[in-house]
């Protein structure tokens, strides 16, 4: 029966090599102080040993005193079990060197029931020890083992007795492998002694029987254990594990140092045997199965994971009896959720999920019908993880595991289909978003998106420029045009003057006055020009000071919000001392237009330089007015003069309008062939960005050589969403299609040469900007600034290409792609965050599932907590989940369940084994985690046997 606390599988510390002072050979005191001792030297044990073995030779009368102490005097509770084991000597020798015989030690570990121990241990005594002969080493006499008979043959002395007298070796493995005792015993070998049969070539068969019989060998040399287990390598998949072979205080004194630190001369005592599993019989018997994952000797515990990033446990809140709210305990590596149809495993895995999630666009896909609160307001889900952070579904904090990667059930082959999923996009999406898990290259990332994004900022403000030239262009061209024709103009102005010096020359004045009166004329004709110039120019300057103004205030906010933002202070310092000129500029453009600002009247409020300039043209112009008046009296000739001198000023005025605006119109085209420039350098430029990001990626896209799978980046262009957003603004009566390739393309993603590509661009941005011959849809005709915005848009995307053993994805099956995607997930995610999969065998042969996810599984949960549902047994078991948690919905199936939830789970290890107690009816309780795996995804105990009589395995 399972703890309400299992997590399945995990990495305890076994030391199964433990003499007691009840051995025969020991170095304790064999007494009421030296068994208080003892015990309390075990007591003080590290924190990770949980399983300990006490050995005993021939006799497991010391294991009957430390369980005593465990049971009936409540001592030893930081041990889960302990288990007794018998060592011998065997009555075979190995030749450990010319002169001198080594016998083999045999340590055999027994199943023992503790509900039922004095029966038990009793067994132990008459039905295997009791039933052992002995034979003195000097002669053939043999006696049944016990401790009298041991005793009176040895003289009374044990030690004697255990030198000189052993039990048959065949005798031992026929109890062994007796009805009684077969499938209850666990075998050990001495690797040391064993391994010296080698030097006597006569025994190498022996030998080789040996290693076949035994499950497991033991050493204590920390030095050679992994050159032993090459060796023992080459005979199977046997485990050595590492003993200390603890015979005296000194060694349990020395184990203890070890835990707190201290300085140890011998290695050996640092180093430990951790087994992942149950602390029970059938727990150790998964290093027969699993060999090189459920073993590990080293110091530390193994398959670190970071407390932040491994969820604990999780829970249901309801009141209603609608699910079980005692906590679910999960494992740091592989946690399968099994269970019928509608038995709520994706339940569980959603409302995790969901708690945790980061990704909403993934979990809103999922089935609406999973909102409980629509049943329970009072429903919530809360998520613990080992660092002793909690989340609820419901609360508004951030996620406390923002990285979690959930993969709901047809997740993976919507996104292997490309036909189904708007051509690849969202997968694409997908990889370039595990690209970016990893800090260093989503930074990169997120410099290519600002430069990208601040070339949009630059064209957006390029565009605008150029079509206000533009607009600018046409209308100084139209006030050009109204002005008249400047030959004509000329001709009148020479044509006046000439009337005017003859109507002069009638007014008797002096050629001397004349020219006096001509040259002042001028004179008060340039002030006059001056004058205009001077206002334009003001309001020229104005409306730059305002707009710059403006410009200047929004850089400021930003300056300052950025600088609020910078946490390093040094780099803040930095920041606030190089663009403090922002601030500086803003406050001095303030000053400048309030310097220059105008009253009601249209007069300067403070003397400036415009002030000083209108002023000076203004006296001028007020002196030459009174210098002429000497001139001009009243007759009738002078009245035609002024008039034709009038006329003259006016076409002077025309004239030096018509030079002024004709050299605006040639500046302005000059300047909008600059930004059309600027346009087409900056398309270039914002492309060249695409290149450099898939450069910079392709590092973090390299897999290893081994998985065979590759991911390729590239740049393309995304012909399908420029050919829409192209014929969305065109009129779709003649859409020049055979004109323009680009127009040609109906595949999403295209590979292009660029010097083609925007020789293309420019000719299709002249029909659209300069001749106006594309032929626009009405809304486009009035705006052609939105219609070239959309042709010169950013279509560029950077392509991540995934082929796995030279097979590109779109070229895959749908099975195939589906796990091939998985893997991506799971192995370029650089983020050591859980994974939450949802039956990711449905679009695979069990063939892919056997070879491929199952191999895939067991690598990458030693890097990340994986919980999975699934409905395979392959992934169950030949994944070798460490914590199988089974669902069930009560009334959806033919089995009755006494549990009031209508939602319920139990979980722990597939060495939980329980054969179905009919007398127990809460169903998932009725029998052990094993036995619901072969009901629920082998289809029972019997179709799994028949089918392995069908198969003839």
């Amino acid at each position: 029966m399972q703890k309400n606390n299992s997590r399945g599988s995990e990495w305890r510390i076994w030391d199964l090599h433990i003499h007691t002072p009840k051995s025969i050979k020991q170095n304790y005191n064999d007494n009421e102080e030296g068994w208080e001792k003892f015990i309390s030297s075990l007591e003080n044990l590290p924190a990770d040993v949980k399983v300990i073995g006490i050995t005993d030779y021939y006799f497991i009368d010391g294991y009957e005193k430390v369980m005593d102490y465990k049971l009936n005097k409540n001592r030893l509770k930081n041990i889960e079990k302990i288990f007794p084991i018998l060592e011998f000597r065997v009555d075979t020798f190995g030749t450990a060197s010319e002169s001198r015989l080594q016998k083999i030690n045999l340590h055999i570990l027994f199943d023992i029931n503790e509900a039922d121990l004095r029966n038990e241990i009793n067994k132990v005594k008459s039905e295997f020890i009791g039933l052992i002969p002995i034979t003195k080493l000097d002669r053939h006499k043999t006696k049944m083992l016990s401790i009298e008979n041991f005793s009176q043959e040895a003289g009374g002395d044990l030690h004697e007795g255990f030198s000189n007298f052993i039990p048959p070796t065949e005798k031992v493995f026929e109890l062994l492998n007796s009805t009684q005792w077969k499938g209850r015993t666990f075998l050990f070998l001495g690797y040391k002694e064993w391994s010296n049969l080698e030097k006597n070539q006569q025994l190498k068969p022996f030998k080789e029987d040996l290693y076949s019989r035994v499950d497991a060998f033991f050493s204590n040399n920390v030095a050679t254990n992994q050159k032993n287990q090459s060796w023992l390598n080459e005979y199977g998949n046997k485990r050595l594990l590492h003993s200390l072979d603890i015979h005296g205080f000194d060694l349990l004194d020395t184990y203890q140092f070890s835990k707190d630190g201290n300085k140890v001369e011998s290695s050996n005592y640092h180093c430990h045997t951790w087994i992942k599993s149950d602390p029970t019989f059938e727990g150790l018997k998964q290093i027969i199965y699993e060999p090189e994952h459920r073993v590990k000797i080293q110091s530390h515990k193994p398959d670190f994971k970071e407390d932040k990033l491994i969820i604990d446990s999780v829970k249901f809140i309801s009141n209603n009896n609608l699910f079980n709210t005692t906590p679910i305990y999960l494992n740091q590596n592989l946690n399968v959720i099994i269970g019928g149809k509608s038995s709520g495993k994706s339940i569980l895995l959603y409302n995790i999920a969901k708690t945790l999630e980061t990704d909403t666009e993934v979990t809103d896909i999922v089935n609406s019908g999973y909102n409980f609160r629509n049943i329970d307001s009072e429903f919530d889900f809360e998520v613990s993880l080992v660092s002793g952070a909690k989340q609820k579904m419901y609360g508004e904090e951030n996620s406390i595991i923002p990285n979690i990667k959930y993969i709901p059930q047809n997740y993976l082959s919507k996104l292997a289909e490309p036909s189904l999923n708007k051509k690849g996009s969202e997968l694409l999406k997908y990889v370039r978003g595990l690209l970016r898990e990893d800090p260093e290259y989503d930074d990169k990332y997120k410099v290519f998106l600002d430069r990208v994004k601040s070339n949009d900022n630059i064209r957006e403000d390029i565009i605008k420029r150029y079509f206000s030239l533009k607009q600018y262009i046409s209308e100084k061209e139209h006030e050009l045009k109204e002005l008249g024709n400047e030959e004509a103009i000329r001709k009148s102005i020479h044509s006046n003057s000439n009337r005017a010096e003859e109507l002069k020359k009638g007014l008797g004045l002096t050629p001397e006055q004349i020219e006096d009166y001509n040259s002042k004329k001028k004179k008060l004709g340039e002030i006059s020009s001056q004058i205009s110039i001077l206002n334009d120019d003001y309001s020229r300057f104005v409306s730059f000071s305002t707009e710059l103004l403006s410009s200047l205030e929004q850089m400021k906010s930003k300056k300052e919000l950025i600088e609020k933002s910078i946490i390093n202070e040094r780099v803040k310092n930095s920041f606030g001392e190089n663009f403090n000129f922002i601030s500086e500029k803003y406050n001095q453009i303030i000053e400048l237009l309030e310097s220059i600002k105008l009253n009601d009247k249209g007069q300067f409020v403070n003397k400036n330089f415009f002030f000083d300039l209108f002023s000076v043209n203004f006296e001028n112009q007020k002196i030459l007015n009174s210098d002429l008046e000497v001139y001009q009296k009243n007759d009738k000739t002078r009245e035609e003069v002024s008039k034709i001198e009038k006329t003259i000023d006016q076409d002077s005025i025309v004239l030096q309008k018509i030079s002024k605006l004709k050299n605006e119109i040639r500046l302005n085209k000059e300047e909008l062939q600059k930004e059309k420039d600027k346009l087409f350098e900056l398309y270039l430029k914002n492309y060249q960005e695409y290149p450099k990001i898939v450069q910079e990626l392709s590092q973090r896209a390299s897999l290893s050589p081994e998985e065979k799978l590759t991911i390729e980046g590239s740049v393309k262009f995304n012909a399908d969403r420029f050919n829409k957003a192209m014929r969305n603004i065109s009129d779709n009566r003649s859409f020049p299609e055979r004109e323009f390739t680009l127009f040609q393309m109906k595949e999403n993603l295209i590979v292009f040469d660029m010097e083609n590509h925007l020789n293309q661009i420019k000719e299709i941005f002249s029909l659209i900007a300069e001749n106006q011959k594309f032929p626009l849809a009405t809304k486009y005709r009035n705006s052609l600034e939105d219609a070239t915005r959309i042709l010169l848009d950013d279509y560029f995307v950077d392509y991540w290409e995934t082929i796995y053993d030279d097979d590109k994805m779109d070229k895959m099956s749908t099975g195939k792609a589906s796990f091939v995607i998985l893997m991506l997930i799971i192995g370029l995610s650089s983020a050591k965050a859980p994974i939450l999969i949802d039956q990711p065998e449905d679009n695979l042969d069990n063939r892919s599932i056997t070879k491929d996810l199952v191999e895939y599984l067991r690598l990458k949960k030693l890097d990340r907590q994986i919980i999975l549902v699934t409905h395979n047994p392959n992934v169950v078991v030949n994944a070798d989940a460490e914590n199988v948690i089974v669902a069930h919905q009560k009334g959806q199936n033919d089995k009755e369940t006494s549990s009031i939830y209508k939602f319920d789970y139990i979980n722990g290890a597939i060495e939980n084994a329980k054969d179905e107690d009919e007398n127990e009816k809460d169903l998932l309780k009725s029998m052990g985690i094993r036995q619901h795996i072969a009901d629920i995804v082998e289809g029972g105990k019997l179709a799994f046997q028949k089918r392995e009589k069908k198969y003839s395995f």
